[in-house]
């Protein structure tokens, strides 16, 4: 009975260390299994939606740069001019659209300081109570070459309308919009106003208008 006993115990023991070991083999197998599935469905998600929404985040920041433009700075600080000097229409400068009408007061006025383009920059003449000086005949704005009578830039004005820019310049062959402005150029205003009737002291200014890249307006540049 003793020697049968015993037999039973060291079959049960047996057994035991067998479901033992079985046990112990099948969770290294689950460990191992676990860390080559890698992570969880729940942190995989987590992740997912982290990686959509900065790329949301990223192509929102790229489309608003598109549809809201360049960032403007002020034309006050990127372009001045120089002191007028008086002038008078002439009969090729109607037709290089330098001024308007034959006999007309005209000023040139240098380019005193520049960091913009001929894109960026539209001029005005205005009364002294700071009204849009109204040309009684045709007028006109044009950029020329330092040495040259000839535009590379011009913008007629009609009788009457007065004289401000509602938009760009005309270009001449060669030059647009991206054209930098130097101080090897000047601007001539043709007022519209012959010489005659153009009154000294009333308080006409030229000023000019930021756009594009620019905003705001220059100081007033008074023409005597």
């Amino acid at each position: 009975m003793k020697y049968e006993t015993r037999a039973k115990l060291h079959v049960h023991r047996g057994a035991t260390k067998s479901v033992t070991a079985i046990r112990a083999r099948s969770e290294i197998r689950w460990a191992r299994a676990r860390r080559s599935r890698g992570v969880s469905p729940i942190i995989a998600m987590i992740l997912l939606v982290a990686v959509v929404v900065v790329l949301a985040a990223v192509l929102y920041v790229s489309l608003a740069g598109l549809t809201h433009g360049p960032s403007t700075a002020s034309i006050g600080t990127a372009f001045s001019l120089g002191a007028p000097v008086a002038g008078q229409c002439w009969a090729a400068g109607v037709t290089a659209h330098v001024c308007g009408t034959t006999g007309d007061r005209l000023w040139n006025l240098t380019v005193e300081q520049s960091s913009v383009d001929l894109g960026d920059i539209l001029f005005e003449v205005h009364s002294a109570s700071g009204a849009i000086y109204k040309n009684p005949l045709n007028g006109a704005f044009s950029v020329i070459l330092a040495g040259s009578t000839t535009p590379i830039a011009y913008y007629t004005a009609s009788a009457g309308v007065g004289l401000a820019m509602g938009s760009g310049f005309t270009y001449a062959a060669g030059y647009s919009a991206s054209t930098h402005v130097t101080s090897a150029m000047y601007i001539v205003v043709g007022t519209g106003t012959p010489a005659a009737n153009w009154l000294p002291g009333e308080g006409n200014y030229v000023s000019v208008v930021g756009v594009d890249h620019y905003s705001g307006e220059t100081a007033r540049t008074v023409l005597p």
